[in-house]
């Protein structure tokens, strides 16, 4: 588990926030594509279970946060989340992100709490993903409060979080999300159920969610949401939007944990399957309504294999090239934090190549020149 730092420079977000995320290899991690999409610079933060909510020079972040060099995400990934009907950001948010030098998988940083360490992601099968699956999330979204426009602050969770969720059928995913959502839960998204503490009733009750009955597979009435209620409205990680919910329910996720895992199975068996997409809110009571959405990371398999993994051969390069994606480059180079590693090591071979050049450039000079003034003898 890591969550992503934007960089000092970067006034139009968050000074202590983008996204979670998670390991996915030794120098590449999965996130939520619209968490990065309007930031020029930023850290990728491992080894911690805390989160510190000003700007400090805590000791893991100080020794362990790696610049993000680079990122790639599909083409069909538009962010217009900021437009009334916002859906095109739900198709493939997600994004494979490098980081300047390779996660230590063998050893604690200074000051952190734990060794990091890369999970396996589905590129398998669909298996993983059927209804009725518990899964588990994580991450260090708010759990009391949450920004609206009010202006109240949205604060996070100091510890990371987690909690289980289970899977459930798109059917039924798509009885309670409005229809224009329905081609996107069909094409590349997981849903888990929501709240397991609290009953349908109750939460119908609540002022401005209007509900429905319906009839249950085995005949009998059970009451619904009224997905249709204007009421009810779809929040993207989008930066400093004061609209976003993030208030914490069981088998739910809160605001700030976009880009965040679902993993299944345990111990070395445990793998990635999607990570945390979108939720419904209601207008006055501010709360969280599901069913849960969750990219899934078996629909992005080819996307993230290539990215990852650029010697698989022409099948990758052409899709890395072509119109299916869209790759970014981070130059840290005149940066105030200075240049990554990588760029550092590519300065330094590009100096050392060049430096070479120059000497056996100057070695040649000083031969020809000898060799003129010995005929010229």
């Amino acid at each position: 588990m890591v969550y992503l730092r934007p960089a000092r420079t970067e006034t139009s977000v968050d000074a202590n926030w983008l996204c979670g995320g998670v390991i996915v290899d030794h120098q590449h991690i999965l996130t939520s594509a619209a968490c990065i999409e309007d930031v020029k610079h930023f850290y990728v933060v491992s080894g911690t279970h805390k989160w510190y909510e000003k700007n400090t020079d805590e000791e893991c972040i100080r020794n362990g946060a790696k610049k993000a060099v680079w990122k790639c995400v599909s083409k069909d990934y538009v962010y217009d989340a900021d437009q009334l009907d916002n859906i095109r950001w739900m198709i493939n948010d997600i994004a494979v992100v490098r980081v300047e030098d390779s996660f230590n998988f063998e050893k604690r940083v200074r000051g952190c709490d734990f060794i990091p360490k890369q999970i396996a992601y589905n590129n398998q099968s669909e298996e993983a993903e059927k209804p009725g699956t518990v899964g588990s999330i994580a991450g260090w979204g708010s759990v009391e409060s949450f920004g609206d426009l009010f202006g109240r602050k949205t604060v996070n969770s100091p510890e990371l979080l987690e909690t289980d969720v289970v899977l459930i059928s798109k059917r039924r995913c798509k009885m309670r999300w409005p229809e224009r959502y329905h081609n996107i839960i069909d094409g590349n998204v997981i849903c888990a159920r929501d709240s397991s503490g609290e009953s349908i009733n109750e939460q119908c009750n609540d002022q401005e969610l209007y509900c429905k009955e319906l009839s249950s597979e085995d005949g009998t009435l059970r009451r619904h949401y009224d997905v249709n209620a204007t009421s009810l409205l779809v929040h993207s990680s989008r930066h400093l939007n004061n609209t976003r919910r993030s208030t914490v329910q069981s088998g739910g996720f809160c605001e700030n944990d976009h880009g965040g895992p679902l993993i299944v199975g345990h111990g070395p068996r445990a793998i990635l399957i999607g990570l945390i997409l979108a939720c419904q809110t209601a207008n006055i009571t501010q709360k969280c309504y599901g069913p849960y959405l969750y990219t899934s990371v078996y629909k992005n398999r080819f996307l993230i294999s290539c990215a990852i993994e650029k010697d698989l051969g022409a099948t990758c390069k052409q899709m890395l090239r072509s119109s299916k994606t869209r790759i970014s480059e981070y130059n840290w180079a005149n940066h105030p934090d200075g240049p990554a590693k990588s760029e550092d090591n590519s300065n330094y071979l590009r100096s050392h190549m060049n430096e070479t050049i120059h000497k056996k450039f100057a070695k040649r000079s000083r031969h020809n020149r000898q060799q003129r003034q010995l005929s010229e003898n």
